[in-house]
């Protein structure tokens, strides 16, 4: 029974995960959906400001918690809904807690059962996951070479510290995030011209992916510098 009771918080994700899928929420979590309804949504946020953000918070930790697609249709929602410093800091705070939730639960069910027997698999990420937690997560947060659902997974089943894992993603997100915010801080612009092909890629300049690439190659000096110190030390 004790065992059993393990895998409540994951089983409680699966349900939602389930939900999703039979609703056909992500039907929802679109560019086209949100051009639709912005105007009821701006009004709402105008008329219950303080509701609509937790509503959005929750919202939001519940989208990342069951790795359901849409997270950056709700980052662009923050940027229009409540601007870029006020809608990246809820985006950050809902992603970390979303990710925590995820991390504890898969950490509650396997421990370390599951690394045991894919570790050797992926040698590499289990490697750098126990020698260099915060400082690879942190790497891996910035650079968008793993999907975020994927890092939080692979979180638990390396059994990253809590510390670590809040700190790293909490930090790592932010300069993504901002981005992501910040062009919907400017969509009322785009909806004005209602446009239906706008494309997200259009907006992200290859200057901004440079910065994000250059921010995630400096966080893993730390990682290479740690590496290379051991193999000298046992040499």
């Amino acid at each position: 029974m004790k065992n059993l009771k393990r895998f409540i918080p994951l089983s409680i994700i699966a349900i939602i995960i389930i939900t999703a899928i039979k609703f056909n929420i992500m039907q929802y979590l679109n560019f086209a959906s949100l051009q639709q309804h912005h105007t009821q949504l701006a009004l709402y946020v105008q008329n219950h400001y303080f509701l609509s953000i937790s509503v959005f918070c929750i919202c939001y930790i519940v989208l990342v918690t069951a790795s359901i697609p849409g997270a950056s249709i709700f980052s662009l929602l923050a940027g229009f809904l409540f601007g870029s410093i006020i809608g990246t800091s809820l985006v950050v705070t809902s992603a970390t807690i979303g990710a925590t939730l995820l991390l504890i639960a898969v950490k509650l069910a396997f421990g370390e059962s599951v690394a045991a027997k894919i570790g050797s698999k992926v040698k590499f990420m289990e490697t750098n996951f126990k020698q260099n937690a915060f400082y690879y997560l942190l790497s891996l947060r910035f650079l968008p070479i793993m999907p975020f659902w994927l890092i939080n997974l692979a979180a638990g089943i390396f059994n990253v510290k809590l510390r670590d894992f809040i700190l790293a993603t909490f930090l790592g997100i932010i300069p993504g995030t901002f981005v992501y915010v910040n062009i919907g801080s400017s969509l009322t612009s785009i909806f004005a011209q209602n446009s239906n092909e706008f494309k997200l890629s259009s907006l992200i300049s290859p200057q901004i992916l440079l910065a994000l690439t250059l921010l995630g190659v400096i966080s893993f000096i730390p990682v290479i510098a740690k590496s290379l110190k051991k193999g000298k030390t046992s040499d």
